[in-house]
C-alpha cells in the first residue's frame, strides 16, 4: 500500500479479520478533504478493500466502516468493490441487526482538532474503568482499539434491528455516560443507531492541523480475543438498568434544610474530585461508605439539578446500594419506613465477618455431656437462663437459600439429593468457592472424581466466563489459562482441603481424620460427595440402612463437636413419580436426622410434566421457563420451609448455576478487582509503534 502515512495495510487487514470475518458485507465511507462529498464502497474482503484504498488520496480524509450486519442486496449498489462519490449509503432500515456494542470515549476539546497526549491518556483511563465495570457485570472480553484521538471498546452482541433493541443500546450508552462521564472525557451516546459508522482502524485520524501538541495518529485495534465471545442480551439489560437511581432526600437534616455537602462533611464522606454531567454534579468519593477498599472514585454521589440525589459504587458487592442506604447509614430513621424489609447481603456479610473474627479458642465448641440426674430435666426459667453460643452461619451464595435459612448454620447437617446429572456437584463447587471467598475454610471429600479432575472443575468455576478461553480443538470446551490457574490456587490457599482418594474410602477411618482436620484448620464447612461412594461396613448396624443412619448420626456429632456445617450428597432411589424427600436413598432415618434437605432438579420435559402432576398448574408458575435447574428446599428444621423451589440458571462457559441469567460473580483472586479502577494498564501507554502484525 503506497500511502503508508495515512493508511496501514496490516492494521486494516486485522480490523477486517476481527470485525468482519468470513466475507461479511460492510461499507467503508470516506469523509473530508475540504469537499462536502461522501465517497463510499461496499466490500466483502480485505484484499479488495486494500486495493480500492490504494487508489484513493487519503490526505485530509477520515475513513469509517459500518459495524453492524447489513443486507446482502446492498452489495449490488454502484459502489460494489470500489469507491464512488455517491449520495446513497447504508441507512438504519438496511441494517439486519446489531453485531457490536460500540463504546467511544472521546476527550473533551474544541471541535475540529486532534487530542493532546494528556487528553488521550484521560480517555484511556476512562476506557479502563468502563472495561472493568462491564467485566464485573458479566460482559465478554471486548475488542480494544484507539481511534487516534480517543478509545474504542467493541463488544460482540447479536440483536435484531428493532425499535426495542435500538432503545436498549441507547440506554446502555446513556447509563455508561451517567456513570463515567467526566469534565475531560465523555461517552458518545449518539452511537446507538443501527447504521452507525466507526473509524476504520488502520487509517489516520486527521482532525485539524497535524501539530506537535495535537498530532494526527494512526488508529488501530491492539487487543482482541482469539475467540470473540458474544455478550448475551441479559447483560445488556443489566447495564441499561445500572444507571444511578435518583431519589429525593428527606427535606430536613438535623432540624435544618437538607444540604448535601454539609451532610457529607458531618459524616466524614470525603471526595477528591467532582465532575459535571448533563444534569448533575458528580462527587468522586475517596472511599465507599460501605466498603473502604473501594477507593479513588469507585463510589460516586450524584446531585441532580431537580434536587434528587443518587449513589453508585461500581463494585459488585455494593451494586445494590442506593442513596437511601447512604442516608440511612448515617442518619438512621430519617425515612418513614425501614429501607430493608427482608434479609439482604449486608446481613450475610455480617455473619461472614463475625465468623472471621472468631478466635481459635472460640471456633471449637464441644457439646457438653450431662451426667448429673438432677440436670436431666429442667423447667422453663432454668432453660431461659442457659448460656448458649451465638448461632453462626455460612452464606451459600444462593440468594433465596440465604434469605430463607440465613445460610448454612454451624453445628448442623444438610443433605443434597437429585437425579443423575441434575447439577449436584456443580452446585457444591459453587458453595465451596463462595465459602472460600468469604474467608471460610472448607474440608472436602469427593469419591467420584480424582483430585486433579475435581480441582480442574473448581478452577473453571472460580475463573468465571470472563477469564476462560474456548478450546480450539474441542467443541463447547473451555479452559483456564495456566497463569490464571496459579492465581486461583494461591487465592484458595489453605482455605480449601481435598481428601486424597488414594487413602481409601472406609468411613470409620476417614471420620477420625475429618475431626482432626476440621479442628486443625478451624473449618466452617465440610463437604462429602457422596454417601454411596463411602464404605460404611465398619459402622454399627445389621444392614446398610442402619449403617447409613449411623453415618449421618456420626456426621451430626462431628458438626456439633467441631462447630462446623456438614453437607453431604445422597443419591435417590428410583422413583416413578416426581422426586420427593422420601426418595432419598436409604432409610427414612437419613432425612429425619438431618437439619436441612435440598433436592436439585434439572428442568426438562419430564420434570415439567411431573411437577405439574404433583403440584398443579398454579404452583408450576413458579418455575421460570428460562431456568435450567431448580433447587428445592425440602426440609428446613429451624424455619419450617418446605416445597420451596428456587430457579437457577446454568452458564455453560464457567459451569456455574447462577441466581440469575445475568449474574456474574467475580472472585477476589482476580488482581484487577483489588485496586479499583486506577492504573489498570488496560490500554497500553504507546500502542502505536511501527510494527508488522
Amino acid at each position: 500500500m503506497r500511502q503508508s502515512a495515512y493508511l496501514n495495510e496490516n492494521f486494516i487487514r486485522k480490523t477486517i479479520a476481527v470485525l468482519k470475518p468470513n466475507n461479511k458485507l460492510f461499507e467503508v465511507r470516506i469523509l473530508g478533504g475540504g469537499k462536502k462529498t461522501i465517497i463510499s464502497g461496499y466490500f466483502k474482503d480485505a484484499d479488495t478493500l486494500v486495493q480500492a484504498l490504494d487508489r484513493i488520496d487519503a490526505r485530509d480524509k477520515n475513513i469509517y466502516i459500518t459495524l453492524n450486519c447489513i443486507k446482502d442486496e446492498l452489495y449490488s449498489r454502484m459502489q460494489h468493490d470500489k469507491f464512488l462519490q455517491v449520495s446513497q449509503t447504508t441507512s438504519d432500515t438496511e441494517i439486519i441487526g446489531y453485531e457490536w456494542l460500540f463504546i467511544d470515549l472521546d476527550p473533551v476539546r474544541p471541535a475540529g482538532i486532534s487530542s493532546s497526549e494528556a487528553e488521550l491518556t484521560a480517555a484511556k483511563e476512562t476506557a479502563s474503568k468502563i472495561y472493568l465495570y462491564l467485566k464485573t457485570l458479566g460482559f465478554s472480553e471486548p475488542v480494544k482499539a484507539l481511534s487516534g484521538n480517543g478509545c474504542h471498546l467493541l463488544y460482540k452482541i447479536a440483536l435484531r434491528n428493532t425499535p426495542e433493541n435500538e432503545e436498549l443500546v441507547e440506554q446502555c450508552l446513556k447509563a455508561l455516560a451517567e456513570l463515567f462521564d467526566t469534565d475531560q472525557v465523555k461517552v458518545d451516546t449518539t452511537n446507538y443507531n443501527p447504521s452507525r459508522i466507526c473509524k476504520l482502524h488502520g487509517t489516520l485520524a486527521q482532525k485539524g492541523a497535524n501539530t506537535e501538541d495535537r498530532p494526527h495518529r494512526m488508529s488501530r485495534i491492539f487487543s482482541a480475543p482469539n475467540v470473540i465471545e458474544q455478550t448475551d442480551i441479559a447483560f445488556l439489560k443489566k447495564l441499561a438498568e445500572s444507571a444511578p437511581v435518583q431519589q429525593n432526600p428527606p427535606s430536613t437534616y438535623k432540624g435544618e434544610s437538607f444540604d448535601l455537602l454539609k451532610f457529607m462533611a458531618d459524616n466524614g464522606i470525603t471526595y477528591g474530585k467532582t465532575s459535571t454531567a448533563k444534569d448533575s454534579t458528580v462527587y468522586l468519593l475517596d472511599e465507599c461508605p460501605f466498603d473502604s477498599s473501594h477507593r479513588d472514585g469507585d463510589a460516586k454521589i450524584f446531585q441532580y439539578s431537580n434536587g434528587a440525589i443518587a449513589f453508585k459504587c461500581h463494585h459488585n458487592s455494593c451494586s445494590e446500594y442506593r442513596w437511601q442506604d447512604v442516608r440511612q447509614k448515617f442518619d438512621p430513621g430519617c425515612y418513614d419506613k425501614p429501607v430493608y424489609t427482608d434479609f439482604d447481603a449486608r446481613i450475610d456479610a455480617g455473619w461472614q465477618q463475625h465468623n472471621r473474627n472468631k478466635s481459635s479458642a472460640e471456633l471449637l465448641y464441644t457439646k457438653p455431656v450431662i451426667t448429673n440426674e438432677a440436670e436431666m430435666f429442667r423447667n422453663a426459667q432454668q432453660i431461659a437462663e442457659d448460656a448458649e453460643p451465638e448461632k453462626e452461619y455460612v452464606a451459600s451464595g444462593i440468594t433465596e437459600i440465604d434469605q430463607k435459612l440465613h445460610g448454612f448454620a454451624k453445628t448442623e447437617v444438610s443433605v443434597i439429593s437429585g437425579l443423575r446429572s441434575s447439577g449436584k456437584s456443580t452446585l457444591l463447587g459453587q458453595l465451596i468457592l463462595n465459602a472460600v471467598e468469604a474467608e471460610h475454610t472448607v474440608i472436602c471429600y469427593s469419591g467420584e472424581l480424582n483430585n486433579k479432575k475435581y480441582l480442574n472443575w473448581l478452577t473453571l468455576q472460580a475463573a468465571g466466563h470472563n477469564n476462560i478461553q474456548r478450546s480450539a480443538i474441542y467443541e463447547n470446551s473451555y479452559f483456564v489459562p495456566e497463569e490464571k490457574k496459579k492465581m486461583i490456587y494461591q487465592w484458595m490457599g489453605d482455605r480449601f482441603w481435598l481428601y486424597n482418594n488414594k487413602c481409601g474410602n472406609k468411613f470409620t477411618e476417614i471420620a477420625s481424620t475429618l475431626r482432626n482436620v476440621i479442628t486443625q484448620h478451624h473449618a466452617d464447612i465440610c463437604v462429602i460427595d457422596n454417601l454411596m461412594i463411602l464404605e460404611l461396613s465398619g459402622l454399627p448396624g445389621d444392614n446398610k440402612y442402619d449403617q447409613q443412619k449411623n453415618f449421618v448420626l456420626e456426621l451430626k456429632q462431628i458438626a456439633e463437636d467441631t462447630n462446623c456445617h456438614v453437607l453431604f450428597v445422597a443419591h435417590p432411589r428410583k422413583s416413578s413419580g416426581f422426586l420427593r424427600l422420601e426418595d432419598v436413598s436409604g432409610s427414612g432415618d437419613i432425612v429425619n436426622i438431618v437439619d436441612n434437605a435440598f433436592i436439585v432438579h434439572r428442568i426438562n420435559h419430564d420434570f415439567s410434566k411431573r411437577f405439574t402432576e404433583e403440584f398443579g398448574a398454579a404452583k408450576a408458575a413458579v418455575i421460570d421457563p428460562n431456568a435450567s435447574n431448580v433447587i428445592e428446599i425440602a426440609k428446613d428444621r429451624e424455619n419450617g420451609t418446605q416445597d420451596y423451589f428456587i430457579n437457577l440458571f446454568y452458564d455453560e462457559h464457567s459451569k456455574r448455576l447462577q441466581n440469575a441469567k445475568d449474574e456474574n460473580v467475580l472472585y477476589s483472586w482476580d488482581s484487577t478487582l483489588k485496586d479499583g479502577f486506577q492504573n489498570l494498564g488496560i490500554f497500553e501507554t504507546n500502542p502505536f509503534q511501527e510494527e508488522a502484525d
